[in-house]
């Protein structure tokens, strides 16, 4: 019920698929989506295999929610071995992808293995296909899923695909599906690229059974109720992402040019209420009441967004203000597959630095033409660098070469090191870190390097939930919620309707009621933090220790520039004291490696 109990396992190299049994016991213990995913990703890619080989593997999951009625339930999960940091990698996207998929007949696909040539996957229920991609390697994100409809015939089906960026291996290539959709996060598009997948097109047509309709129906509903009276989803429904520019600017922590000041004297060009002017069409995800995405369009441009991260990282990050030259940059990441978050933190580290003018200047034969920190701040300039930058990723020319190759590399290779927001290799989100104790915890410790959809304790924190004299708590809370977004993102839901977490046992109901399991909070919750120390093993088998788990120096020794927290910072040896707290709290070693008795008692001492 609500379970197909099996996956679907493609080896591109013979071209051969599987049908295999997904034990009951495995359900039971990882839940689905990223549980299930992750466990599966530690089982069989061996340790220190190259990411972008024919080791690696690459896992589509989806949840026990999924393409059932129950509100938010239209996310798909992603497990691989990043390309860009060489550690455990999960991302997710909504839309309607994750219905297609479950509706094949599958919770799971594992591709493994490289193809010949490039190719498109075609899976409708039981049957796979493989088509010759050679004409259309080479295509930009949107006319490629419009291309394979076509080719296919069915207007319907559900394309997942990569664009030039995936094809040309760069680290930070996203994967898409419903045109602008993306996995984004640590370059899921390059793992694609090297398997030479250019996209996979699903169509299923099968009935998704519930444990009791009436039943499931009831709790439907109950849950419907339990979004519409969370006070934080109106505003999220009529402006969506973009809601974040002005309280996290009135808070302190916007970044500004390349995270040097977290605040600005006015944020009225990219705040909520310009952005809601650009909007021509309310978007939706499958079986989402909320509808919080946004259509825009400009001449030659239109696409979903720009959200909140890609508004901060090309907007003030960069010096830009204006909210059409932020979505010219949104679109052409979304067209080269490219995630935007590592490439506005990219680009802001080397327009603050002078890289840029330098290098380019040199290739072009011409004079630099951005003279780093303070200068080049004439608008089409910088416009014309940053588009030329993102062509020059995408294809590896020239400095892209080196660009593509991701954050760490670049602050190697330019000796900006010091100058590059990332944690473990992957760059900063929207959000300073010197903001809270907390929020630097959540970027040192995140399971795929700096994120903050791991945890979210900033508001407490601001609002003195979280005592500001009380480190323990705020590790604590960050352990707790870690492990409650790990469970979250194995159902799978959006949390932006339900919130951080497992915050209403509605979430429980849903899924005993789809499956006829008996699921409570607190094994879910269980469940999190099964993952948690199984992602973390992954990790410490690549390399991962302690020194790995802190902001970079930047951080801990120059203070935010403006705003009402200039001059805070995050200082070692307060970070110390944090991963000393977070390791005794998880039941690791003073190094950071999970402890058996911890192991044990999580059943996966094996």
């Amino acid at each position: 019920m609500a379970r197909f109990h099996r996956l679907l396992r493609i080896n591109l190299t013979r071209r051969e698929t599987r049908i295999e049994e997904i034990p009951g016991e495995v359900e039971l213990r990882f839940l689905g989506g990223k549980g299930i995913g992750t466990y599966y990703f530690f089982k069989e890619v061996p340790p220190g295999i190259d990411p972008l080989g024919p080791e690696n593997k690459f896992i589509i999951a989806t949840g026990p929610l999924n393409a059932t009625t129950a509100p938010a339930s239209s996310r798909y999960e992603i497990v691989t071995k990043s390309p860009l940091t060489g550690i455990y990698l999960d991302c997710n996207s909504g839309g309607h992808f994750a219905q297609e998929i479950k509706a094949t007949g599958f919770d799971l696909f594992i591709l493994e293995g490289v193809s010949e040539a490039p190719v498109v996957i075609y899976i409708r229920d039981e049957k796979v296909g493989f088509i010759d991609a050679r004409d259309i390697w080479g295509m930009y994100i949107y006319e490629t899923e419009t291309h394979v409809r076509n080719m296919l015939g069915d207007p319907g089906i559900r394309v997942m695909s990569i664009g030039p960026a995936g094809e040309n291996l760069v680290r930070f290539a996203s994967v898409s599906n419903d045109y602008s959709r993306q996995a984004a996060r640590g370059g899921s598009g390059a793992v694609l690229g090297s398997k030479r997948v250019k996209a996979i097109a699903v169509r299923g047509t099968k009935d998704i059974p519930v444990r009791d309709l009436r039943a499931f129906t009831r709790v439907v509903e109950r849950a419907r109720e339990v979004i519409f009276n969370n006070p934080w989803v109106s505003d999220q429904r009529n402006y969506g992402t973009p809601r974040s520019v002005i309280p996290v600017n009135d808070a302190g922590f916007l970044p500004v040019n390349n995270f040097t000041g977290g605040h600005l004297d006015d944020v009225s060009s990219i705040d909520q209420y310009a952005m809601d002017k650009l909007v021509v069409q309310r978007l939706s995800c499958g079986e989402c009441p909320v509808a919080c995405a946004k259509g825009y369009r400009r001449g030659n441009i239109g696409m979903e967004g720009p959200e909140y991260e890609t508004i901060g990282l090309f907007g003030p990050n960069i010096g830009v203000m204006d909210p059409h030259e932020i979505a010219e940059y949104n679109y052409y990441c979304n067209q080269y597959g490219m995630d935007t978050i590592t490439a506005g933190t990219l680009i802001g580290a080397l327009l603050f630095s002078g890289v840029v003018g330098e290098e380019l200047g040199r290739e072009d034969g011409a004079g630099s033409v951005s003279g780093g920190k303070g200068k080049g701040n004439d608008r089409e300039s910088r416009r014309r660098i940053v588009l030329e930058l993102l062509g020059k990723i995408t294809y590896r020319e020239g400095i892209g070469g080196i660009l593509a190759e991701g954050l760490k590399r670049v602050g190697d290779e330019f000796g900006i090191s010091y100058h590059i927001p990332q944690v473990k290799g992957l760059g900063f989100p929207a959000y300073d870190p010197r903001v809270s104790e907390g929020t630097a915890l959540v970027y040192m410790t995140a399971d795929r390097g700096a994120c903050h959809l791991r945890s979210w304790p900033i508001g407490r924190e601001l609002s003195g939930i979280l005592p500001a004299d009380d480190l323990r708590k705020k590790v604590e809370f960050v352990v707790n919620q870690q492990n409650d977004k790990a469970a979250e993102e194995s159902l799978i839901v959006c949390q932006f309707p339900y919130g951080i977490g497992l915050l209403d046992d509605v979430l429980a109901e849903l899924v005993n009621e789809a499956t006829g399991e008996d699921w409570d909070l607190k094994k879910m919750r269980e469940v999190g933090e099964r993952i948690w120390n199984i992602s973390r093993l992954f990790n410490i088998r690549e390399g991962i220790t302690r020194k790995d788990d802190y902001l970079p120096e930047k951080f801990s020794k120059e203070g935010l520039g403006s705003g009402p927290l200039k001059g805070k910072l995050i200082d070692r040896e307060v970070q110390d004291r944090m991963l000393d707290l977070y390791y005794e709290l998880r039941g690791w070693s003073r190094d950071g490696v999970p402890q058996e008795s911890t192991l044990r008692r999580l059943g996966i001492s094996n």
